[in-house]
């Protein structure tokens, strides 16, 4: 038979056992918690990832959208102003040219009123 002692040992290392078998149970069950709320957090935020990219992408689309407008916009800008200085470069020509024609008409035209005058004073002397 064995001694009281080793029983106790017997039943304190039974006990341990099955304590530390209770423990390891939950523990991996605690465990299995922890990985799946860890999984139910990937997921969340897997699910939120995809929407940012989603709402960039949305967000690039119409960036873009309104920058081809703009360019649009500028290119007619660019076109209108283009004509215009090629108008405002033409009336500059024109201006010059009429400076010059002036110029050289305005002597001319001075010169001709006082022949014309000459000539009637030296009329009305004849007729006189």
């Amino acid at each position: 038979s064995e001694p009281c002692g080793n029983k106790r040992a017997k039943f304190n290392e039974d006990r341990s056992r099955c304590l530390l078998s209770t423990l390891a149970s939950a523990m991996c069950s605690q465990h299995a918690s922890d990985v799946e709320k860890l999984r139910q957090e990937l997921k969340n935020v897997q699910r939120d990832v995809n929407d940012f990219k989603q709402e960039v992408t949305r967000v690039i689309c119409k960036i873009e959208g309104t920058l081809s407008y703009m360019m649009d916009v500028v290119t007619k800008l660019e076109t209108r102003s283009n004509h215009v200085e090629q108008r405002l470069r033409e009336e500059e020509d024109r201006g010059i040219v009429r400076n010059k024609v002036l110029t050289f008409l305005l002597p001319r035209e001075k010169e001709l009123r006082e022949k014309c005058a000459d000539l009637e004073r030296r009329l009305w002397r004849k007729n006189v």
